[in-house]
């Protein structure tokens, strides 16, 4: 094989990896018991409960808590779909942010995007305790918002504002009627407002980062 031949599967390796953490971690939960499956979801998903909690009484245990919900609901899925639907946009739009700006910008976005759409999510429920968000939806719009400046360029403002005003338009379809529940199952909703906030997230934090280096992969 050629040295300058391309790779089947060429995603750089901070989106190939993390997508690939996604997949992993959620097929290690499905051979897990019961028991360790419902504690973990309980413990490590995004409550807004309690996240309005740490805000009304602030506190360091509360800080590390809090820190660790934002980041780590990222990384549990409710089912295959969910997963895999994550798992291949990430690696769309998350490889066009690491090889336009590296590996630090893709983690930067993936977890700020990811902490905004949390917020955005408990912003919209009125702090309810049994609202739990888990997914890595709001980095993958953030992702996505992000990309629209590097492929503005190529596609011009006009096809790059159609295609913001449709996934917007659907995001709010499904997350604001009762298709998304059908979507997500009995019992589920579609956060519509954690995707909104993690593509504004992006859209606006891409311009701020410098460029990638010239030895990132």
């Amino acid at each position: 094989m050629e040295e300058n031949e391309e790779k089947a599967f060429n995603a750089p390796p901070a989106s190939l990896y993390t997508a690939a953490s996604l997949i992993i971690l959620h097929i290690m939960l499905t051979v897990a018991d019961k028991a360790t499956v419902e504690w973990l979801y309980g413990t490590m998903a995004f409550s807004t409960g309690r996240f309005a909690s740490f805000l009304a009484d602030p506190s360091l245990n509360g800080s590390i808590k809090t820190l660790l919900n934002l980041s780590s609901h990222l990384f549990l899925h409710a089912d295959f779909m969910h997963l895999l639907t994550n798992a291949f946009m990430l690696l769309a739009f998350g490889a066009l942010v690491e090889r336009a700006k590296g590996k630090f910008a893709f983690f930067f976005v993936f977890f700020l995007c990811g902490w905004l759409g949390a917020v955005g999510e408990y912003l919209t429920t009125a702090a309810d305790a049994s609202t739990y968000l888990i997914g890595a939806s709001g980095a993958v719009f953030g992702m996505m918002g992000a990309s629209v400046w590097l492929l503005l360029p190529k596609f011009g403002p006009k096809k790059i504002i159609a295609f913001i005003g449709v996934m917007m338009g659907l995001n709010l379809v499904i997350g604001l009627t009762p298709l998304g529940t059908l979507l997500a199952g009995e019992g589920n909703s579609i956060s519509w407002a954690a995707h909104l906030a993690g593509f504004v997230g992006g859209l606006l934090i891409l311009p701020l980062l410098g460029r990638a280096s010239a030895k990132q992969e």
